[in-house]
């Protein structure tokens, strides 16, 4: 959840985001156990969207297509993929690890 301290909304509420992979025909009813928790909510918006994936891995024709989003939050597995995109185009994992050198200016 996200509140004023994060200048989205108005002091004394917040802004609550649930998410899914549906699984029946009744998505809303999905996350009635995590709609009791947050209690009546001001505005509700429900969005349903197919999960798309990729129908080749890109290196014959150079044309690299991410997943769909999907439900895990903080965009997880949207990062992972690029990162798998990376590796993909370059033939190289991307090292996130690399120490400064004492050139470097931190």
């Amino acid at each position: 959840m996200v509140s004023s301290a994060h200048a989205v909304c108005a002091k004394g509420l917040y802004v609550a985001m649930i998410s899914t992979t549906v699984e029946t025909k009744n998505p809303e009813e999905e996350i009635r156990p995590a709609m009791d928790l947050l209690g009546q909510p001001l505005e509700m918006f429900v969005k349903i969207s197919e999960f798309e994936v990729p129908t080749d891995d890109g290196k014959n024709d150079k044309l690299f297509v991410t997943k769909s989003y999907d439900a895990t939050s903080h965009f997880e597995t949207a990062s992972e993929d690029v990162l798998a995109i990376y590796e993909r185009i370059t033939g190289e994992a991307l090292d996130l690890n690399i120490e400064p050198s004492e050139e470097d200016d931190y």
